[in-house]
């Protein structure tokens, strides 16, 4: 599957995503303004029942044809043909609200048009059932903003959980609403295990191709070198022995540093990783270490350049792989160095950290790519370029030996310009032992 297809997938299943929650949210929409407007009827025609029975005990003949007049999404005001008790109205909306199934809490409030003002409020409190649990004077709210005609009596009636009340009726719409989405949840997570995977098994094919690359090459060339070493025209020159001899050994040293490095991940992916920690003294460590790759900067014309100015450089680790994880940073500053490869390792301290910092001068590291570098097998893209060798395992090992260690490591890098990469251990107080030696 190429990119292109892969891009092709992505866009269809994110329009058709995109579809199914624009339809979901719009049918959710539909179905709360259905039952919004169903409530609102029945609140309506109960209200009406209610005035029209109140302007009956009042003896009224000229009742108001729409008395009920809804100001507000939660507000209801209804207009009487005179003054009705508190206790008697109270008793009416209960009575109306149970018969048309409202059992939602309510406040009401009795308007007197000859007094010109609220003559009574209170809330109600209803049961599942309807039923009238209690009623109090407290969290009123002031009576609906609504211009009240002087002219008639009114009562006002207010819903304050009426947005609460109208999704618990929506009931099956709400749980259909869940299951989609979260069966688009399950949609987004398989499409992201699918490309997790595709991408794994692209990482470890080109890993394989590359380990088959690098083991062939020094096989190949010890065969070559053991098959000249057995002519007899070779047994008769000491020159050509010690050459073939001496390129048998080199091979077999690469092809026994390819090795250990896929040992030294299979020996971290075992549940039983253990590290024989033991004090190190860093800054002798970093000496032994640039010792080692010194021939191979000076072979292309490169400096290493030491700046150990941290006072406290005492840590307990295993100087093993803490030797291991220096010499791959500092592999890598050769490897992606162009031409004289200026690498500077500095060493400082903060609040008894230990902070070891390994900066080239090499081609820098992409944005998009310095959050993968750190994972098993991955190695920067570089086209049908392969100038640079390896398995794309040092720095997957780098940071799994410094997080044994409690640290952390972290990556500065501009493009065309070089890596800085930062190293925090934990110090410990100086001592009177011998630190551990480097093997």
């Amino acid at each position: 599957m190429n990119n292109r297809t892969i891009r092709i997938i992505i866009i269809i299943s994110a329009i058709i995503l995109g579809g199914l929650i624009w339809l979901q949210v719009y049918w959710v929409k539909k179905a709360y303004d259905y039952t919004e407007e169903q409530f609102d009827n029945r609140v309506n025609l109960a209200l009406m029942t209610v005035a029209n029975q109140i302007n009956r005990f009042n003896k009224d003949t000229m009742s108001v044809r729409e008395p009920v007049t809804q100001v507000g999404p939660n507000y209801f005001v209804v207009e009487i043909s005179g003054i009705v008790n508190p206790d008697h109205l109270q008793n009416l909306l209960l009575i109306e609200f149970n018969r048309y199934e409202i059992d939602l809490d309510f406040q009401y409030a009795l308007y007197d048009c000859f007094l010109d003002s609220i003559i009574w409020r209170s809330h109600i409190n209803l049961d599942s059932s309807g039923k009238l649990i209690n009623q109090s004077q407290e969290n009123l709210i002031s009576f609906p903003n609504y211009k009240l005609s002087k002219e008639s009596h009114k009562f006002g009636v207010y819903f304050p959980h009426k947005k609460r009340y109208i999704s618990s009726q929506m009931g099956i719409m709400i749980y259909s609403t869940i299951g989609v989405f979260i069966i688009i949840l399950f949609f987004v997570y398989i499409l992201m295990i699918i490309f997790k995977q595709k991408r794994l098994s692209e990482i470890k094919t080109d890993f394989i191709n590359n380990m088959t690359h690098e083991f062939k090459t020094p096989i190949a060339t010890i065969s070559i070198s053991s098959e000249q070493l057995m002519k007899e025209s070779t047994l008769n020159n000491p020159e050509k022995i010690k050459t073939y001899s001496r390129i048998i050994k080199d091979e077999s040293a690469r092809l026994k540093s390819q090795v250990d490095q896929i040992l030294n991940i299979a020996f971290l992916d075992s549940t039983r990783t253990k590290l024989n920690k033991n004090p190190v003294d860093y800054h002798s460590l970093i000496k032994d270490v640039t010792e080692k790759i010194k021939i191979r900067a000076d072979e292309r014309k490169g400096i290493i350049q030491l700046e150990l100015n941290a006072s406290q450089y005492m840590i307990q680790g295993d100087i093993d792989h803490l030797t291991n994880v220096m010499f791959n940073l500092m592999d890598n500053a050769l490897k992606y160095s162009k031409e004289n490869p200026q690498i500077i390792i500095r060493t400082k301290n903060k609040n008894h950290l230990l902070i070891v910092e390994v900066e080239d001068n090499g081609i820098g590291i992409p944005t998009e790519q310095q959050k993968l570098i750190f994972e098993k097998f991955y190695r920067v893209p570089t086209g049908n370029v392969h100038n640079v060798k390896g398995f794309g395992l040092g720095l997957s090992y780098v940071k799994k030996i410094i997080q044994l260690h409690q640290g952390k490591i972290e990556l500065e890098s501009t493009l065309g310009v070089g890596t800085i990469f930062r190293i925090f251990l934990k110090t410990i107080e100086p001592k009177t032992y011998e630190p551990t030696s480097i093997h």
